[in-house]
This record gives structure tokens, sequence and C-alpha cells, in this order.
């Protein structure tokens, strides 16, 4: 860091001015110029930045002074963060956005990664920002420090000229073409486009919207619109004086009693004179003081400064009264005067409050009130849970984290069998669940840990900061010796919980052994959720309330011991009965976290030392880094041959194959039904062709007994009509029905007329009967066998 004392500014009639001066010694002097400045919310401080990447600071006062705070490169913009107070946002030309806290040293900072081209513009709305280079526009969130979104813009053939967004949540992209895109913050998927062409107007230079977000003013050439951004309808039409070509750069002036409307305009012209216009009034205002011969200009947040780079690099600092007040004040000759009180600055009064937030939180306080009311409150809660396990808020650890996930790479199969149907909170689970194994890759081997995260994400989802470290708290301090059997359950930490039910309750623990029933079915559940799933979300909140006030992680030990021990009856009567205590241990139930307490504080004076998980558990608390990277997770919980041969890329190798053969396994038993099907409908066919066949002798045997009955009791010449007749129903070769055919009437026995005329008519009959009756039984046998050939 660049060490200098305060100095104070040059005056210069009724501005102060600032003249760079080179600081590195080199060989061929080269002028040093400012190149991008920025106001603070409060109005208390400027920082630039010149030629060269060093920062300074300018501290706003009766007698305005600077300071040179070290070198941070070439900055493409500069902006205060309207969130965290004192942090700056730094653009670089490397494309990367830098985060820098004033008054710490210039090397601690975390980058925001995202453009591919240096970023030129920013703005924000609420805790969103919006910066945009030549080819994207990206929002960012600056309470996780990650990319929100990325607007899907138009530059095939055009470049981005500058994207803003406005205090009413609108966002709007200028291209070189002069065409327009507009967005609103809550539907980024349906965009606007917005033709200045109909206007009347070319080669728009910049645009700027009122402080309430109502209207927003472009300027082009030889002219000033003022849209409405409810319709983006044109509002009204200022042409610009014949000497003013176009104007260059536009802001807003805002002023006392306005509302927000912000009728004072300033615009730098095409001469590079400053200027400014009473937009209701449509007139363009004298002023005493000529700034001319500038490069750029801002406008502090409320309106008390105007500072200005000229074209040699110089700052210079301004007070808006002295320049603007003949046409705003209602009496000419009386100049309208702006007072501000003086007070501390912002910073000194956090700091003051973080001093009296520490005194009046501390645990002896807050013992009575858990002692008095049972809980926390619930609006303070975060702030009280933060306190105890003084949560550094340490941003640049964080966002070291978060810059290198590559969203859903790891935290996707993670996250299957943990489906929610609200997107924002699917969302930041799934980031916190990527942070969480770019600090500790091997968590990957963990699926309990989003049941085990996600009620405390909840808890603090307002903070996603804190809540990732909330997170790794109780990882490092109540999830202790969980991992030295990883990717198993811990049974050395569900053998303490058997060992607390053998002094507590041994006739419970002999019957969860005489049924089978393991602590992974009766602890493990319980572990695994922090007791989220058995309590109801008050309850669960409560319990957690004592657990992180009395810092005892073996006090978590004696409430899942003590949850059995409170529901010992329906544990007991559902065993015998079922003998499937699954359910119990995954569905809410209606026991209140004061008895559970109870219970938990009873085992945990009555159990013996021997015994007790104090020896085996550390009492005192491990706490997170305020600065540098968070504490690395222990790497004696976990197996030594996993820590000596983890390699990310042969996990992933390993899980690839672990895919590919779940896949094999499904083809296999694809094609093992499909032989299956076959094998069983051939066999099936096989066994009907049998039967047919056998039936078919059947029939064959029966015909030829019948033949023999009538060659034996029959006429001759019946049996002649009789043979030919059933050859020609019954489809029997052609050989034998050319043999009936050929029987001569010299075969028949000649005694004909001799028989007798009643036996032979009474025979005939049953002949005829019995023709019926084959033939029918022939129709049958074919009906089947067609049936048969269907099927």
């Amino acid at each position: 860091m660049y060490t200098c004392g305060w100095k104070e500014l040059i005056k210069n009639n009724d501005s102060y001015k600032y003249e760079p001066k080179a600081i590195e010694k080199q060989h061929c002097a080269t002028r040093v110029c400012f190149v991008q400045m920025a106001f603070d919310h409060d109005e208390e401080c400027l920082v630039v930045t010149d030629t060269k990447g060093y920062l300074h600071c300018v501290e706003l006062s009766e007698n305005p002074c600077y300071k040179i705070l070290g070198k941070i490169g070439r900055a493409t913009f500069l902006a205060f963060n309207p969130i965290y107070i004192g942090e700056i946002l730094i653009g670089l030309d490397t494309g990367d956005i830098k985060i820098w806290k004033l008054h710490t040293n210039i090397d601690e900072f975390c980058l925001l990664s995202g453009h591919k081209l240096a970023p030129i513009h920013v703005s924000f709305y609420k805790q969103h920002c919006l910066t945009s280079s030549r080819n994207e526009v990206i929002i960012w969130d600056l309470q996780s420090y990650s990319k929100g979104h990325q607007l899907k813009v138009k530059v095939q053939n055009v470049i981005i000229k500058k994207a803003a967004f406005s205090n009413a949540g609108h966002i709007v992209v200028l291209y070189h073409n002069d065409t327009m895109q507009a967005w609103t913050f809550k539907q980024l998927h349906k965009d606007t486009k917005i033709d200045t062409k109909i206007f009347g107007t070319r080669y728009i230079k910049d645009f700027v919207f009122t402080k309430d977000g109502r209207a927003m003013i472009m300027a082009g050439a030889r002219n000033v619109l003022i849209l409405n951004t409810y319709d983006w309808s044109l509002l009204k039409k200022l042409c610009l004086p014949k000497n003013f070509v176009e104007a260059k750069q536009l802001s807003v002036v805002p002023w006392p009693l306005d509302g927000g409307a912000n009728k004072i305009l300033a615009f730098l012209s095409s001469n590079c004179v400053l200027q400014f216009c009473d937009i209701n009034a449509s007139v363009f205002l004298e002023t005493p003081i000529l700034i001319s011969k500038i490069k750029k200009f801002i406008v502090s947040s409320a309106g008390k400064y105007i500072a200005h780079i000229d074209q040699e690099g110089c700052l210079y600092i301004t007070y808006v009264n002295k320049i603007i007040y003949k046409k705003i004040s209602t009496q000419p000759d009386k100049p309208l005067e702006l007072h501000r009180i003086s007070a501390h600055k912002i910073s000194d009064h956090l700091e003051c409050i973080r001093q009296s937030i520490k005194r009046e939180l501390n645990m002896k306080r807050l013992m009575c009130i858990l002692k008095e009311f049972g809980e926390y409150p619930e609006k303070y809660r975060t702030l009280i849970w933060s306190t105890i396990l003084k949560l550094p808020g340490n941003k640049n650890a964080y966002i070291a984290l978060a810059s290198k996930v590559t969203r859903g790479k790891f935290a996707s199969n993670t996250l299957k069998n943990f489906p929610l149907a609200d997107k924002s909170k699917a969302s930041l689970l799934a980031m916190t669940m990527d942070c969480l194994l770019q600090w500790c890759p091997l968590l990957i081997q963990s699926p309990f840990l989003p049941n085990l995260i996600f009620p405390f994400l909840m808890a603090f989802q307002k903070d996603p900061l804190l809540a990732f470290e909330l997170i790794l708290s109780i990882l490092l301090n109540y999830c202790q010796k969980w991992f030295e059997y990883h990717p198993l359950p811990p049974l050395n930490i569900l053998g303490i919980i058997e060992n607390i039910f053998l002094e507590a309750d041994p006739i419970l623990l002999n019957l969860f052994c005489e049924y089978g029933i393991t602590s992974s079915e009766y602890a493990w559940p319980l572990l695994q959720t922090a007791m989220s799933e058995v309590l109801s979300g008050d309850e669960w909140l409560i319990l957690w309330d004592h657990l992180i006030s009395f810092q005892k992680p073996s006090l978590l030990l004696m409430c899942v011991a003590a949850y059995s021990i409170s529901l010992r009856e329906n544990i007991i009567s559902l065993i015998k009965s079922s003998g499937d205590i699954k359910t119990l241990y995954s569905t809410q139930s209606h026991i209140r976290a004061k008895d559970l307490l109870k219970i938990a504080r009873r085992l945990d004076r009555e159990i013996s030392k021997r015994l007790h998980p104090d020896c085996y558990l550390k009492d005192k608390l491990l706490q997170l880094n305020h600065s540098g990277p968070y504490l690395s997770f222990i790497s004696k919980e976990y197996p030594k041959f996993l820590i000596e041969n983890f390699n990310i890329a042969d996990l992933e190798k390993l899980k690839m194959q672990e895919q590919n053969l779940h896949k094999y396994r499904k083809i296999t038993d694809l094609l093992e039904k499909r032989r299956l099907h076959a094998e069983t409908k051939a066999f099936a066919k096989q066994i009907h062709e049998t039967r047919m066949n056998e039936v078919q002798k059947c029939f064959q045997d029966h015909v030829n007994d019948l033949n023999w009955e009538w060659e034996t009791f029959l006429p001759n010449i019946e049996k002649d009509q009789f043979r030919y007749h059933l050859c020609k129903n019954s489809n029997l070769p052609i050989e034998k029905m050319q043999k009936c055919k050929c029987m001569s009437r010299e075969d028949i026995i000649p005694n004909f007329e001799d028989t007798n005329s009643k036996n032979y008519k009474k025979l005939q009959q049953d002949v005829t009967k019995l023709e019926y009756e084959v033939e029918n039984f022939l129709d049958s046998l074919r009906f089947h066998r067609s049936e048969s050939k269907i099927n």
C-alpha cells in the first residue's frame, strides 16, 4: 500500500482543484491524468483513479483533502456499493470486477469474474448490480457475490453503447445503431424494443433515468427526449441551441423538494461545455461559472457536489448551489443556499453500533433470556446465533469459493434426491452446496448433506454469506468424528449413542438388539437431518437456540438418545406389532423441544464419565477466520487412504464407470426378459403342436374304428357311398379318394335284394346320424386349428 498523509486541495475560485502527479520514477516522464471517479452515497468522500492505475481518495469537508491509497490497476469504472458502506466496485480492463473495502489494505480484495471484455458501465437496483461491456450485460447479486443473470442482448451486428438500471427496476440497453432494448427486473424473459427513429432523433450518445424511475432522458443530435418508462411513450422533446451539435453525457441533478422527479438536467455539449437545463420549464439556465474544456463529470447522490475532469486530466470539485441558483430561486437576487448539518461519518456510527451489540449480546444476558422465554426472538435470531458463534462475515473468503464454482457440476447429482418446488430456495441450496464442495471436495460423497444444511440455510436465507458460515461452523463443531468411516455412517458416533442407551435405558437397547434394529436405524436418521424431520419448524429452532447457546457439541448426541427415550412406549408397541420403526424416525412427532432438552440435560448429568461423549469430542468450539481463507476441513476426520488417494478426476472417472455399469445392467435385464419371453412362447407353441398331433392321431383312430364297424354292419353299396362321402368331407388323401371312386359294382355283394328293408332303413338313419356327428367333429377341429394359428 502506498503510504501518504492527507494533503489539502488547491482552491481555485469557487472550485477545488486536484492535479495528479507522477508517483513512479521513470526515465521517460509521462503525464498522469485522472480517468474515473465516484462519490460515496453520503457525499463524504470521492475516489478517483489515474492513468497509472493508482486510487486516490478525496475527503469532502470544509477544507477538502486527498490521499493516495495505492495501486489497483487500470480502472474502467468506479462505484460505491449501495448495500455495504465503504465498499468499492472497480471495473478492470482485464474484464474482472474488483471489490475492495475503503480504509483497508489495498491488497485485500476479491474479484467477480464473468465478463469477457472490460466492463464500462455500472448501475444498481436494490441488492443487484448491472455491469455492461461492449457485447454483454450481467446482473450480479451483491449479497451472495454471484452472477444472478446474463441478459440476452442483440449484439450480432451492433455494439452495446450503454446499459443501466433505473430505481424502479427497468433495464435499458442502448446500441450503437440507436436502437434500444428494455426489460423489467421481474420479467427478464420478456423484452421491449424502443425504436428511437419514430421520435425524430439519431446519434444517441447517452441516457439517464430520473431518481423515481418514472422517466428516461436521452440525448441525441440537436435534441433531448424524455420518455415515460411505463409505456416508453414520448413525454417531451427539447431542442438544443444552434451552437450545440449534440449532448455527449447526461446527468440529473437532485434538488430539494423535487420528489425524485429531477427537473434539473446537466449535460456535456459537443464543445466540451457543461450546461444545465430546467426540463419542466424547457429553459437553459445561465450559470455564473463557466465550466468548459471537460472530458467527463459526475453529480453526487444528493446533488451537493459536481466533480469533473478537464482535458488536461485534472480533477475539479464544485458546490452545485454556487453554479445553479438564478432560475431555481423564487427571488432572483437572493440565491437559494443549501445547509448541511455536520455529523460523524456513517462508518463511525456502524462501529459504535457493533461495539454496543457485543456488549448487549453477551452470553450471561442471552442465557437469562433463554431461561426466561425458552427461545430467542425470531426477529433477532440470526443476529444472536451469529454473535454466539462469532461468524466473521468473511466476504473475501466466500467470494473466493463462489467464484470457482461451475454451477451444478457437482451439486446436481447430490440434489437429485432432494427436490424443491421453490426455485429460489433450490437455487440457494445448489449455490451453497457448490461452495461447500469447493471448500471440501470430499463432501461430494455425503448424500445426507442437503438434508443436514437445508434447515440452517432457511434460518439464514436472507443473508447467504452468514448462512454459509453458519453451516461451516456446524460441520466443524457439531459434526465431529462423523467422517472417520466415510462414506459409511459414523459408526464411532453411533457407538457412543449406544453406550448412552446402555446406561440410561438398557431395556430399550436390549429390545433393539432382540429385533435386529441397529443404531443406523434409530440414531443416524436423526443426526443426518439435525433432528429437523422429527420436530416442527418452530420447535427445531428452539432446540438449536439451546444447542448453540450451550456451545456443547455432545449435547446433540444426548438429544438423539433423549428422543428415543421420550417415545419409549410408542417404540415398544410399534416394534412388537409391526417390527418396522423407520417411519417413526423420519416423520414429524408432537414432542416439544423443551421436554427433549430436559431429558438430554438429565442424561448429560447422569451418564458416567467413562461413557460420556465429552471423552471423545472437543467442547471448545472452533471459530472461523475473520480474514484469509476459511479453515480447511480437518483431514483427520477422513480415512487416511481416502485422503492420500483422493483425486477429483479419479472420482469423476469412477462415477462415470458407475453410470455406465448401471446402464449395462439395465440393457442386460431387458435382453434377459426378451429371451425368457421368446423361450416361453416357443415352449407353448411346441406343447400346442404336440397336443394337436395327438388329437389328429386320436381322430384317425376313431375314424378307422368307424370304418371297421360300418364295413361289418352296412350293405356294400351303402359302404361305398359312405366311404366316398367320408373321404370327401374329411379331406382324406387323393389316393384314398381315387381308390373309393374306382370301386366297381362287381365288388359289391350280389345279394343286395335279399336284405331286410326294415334293417336297411334303420341302418341308413344311423349312418346319417353318424355322418352328421363326424362332420361336426371335423368342423370343431378345424376351428381349433385356425384359432391356434391366430394366437
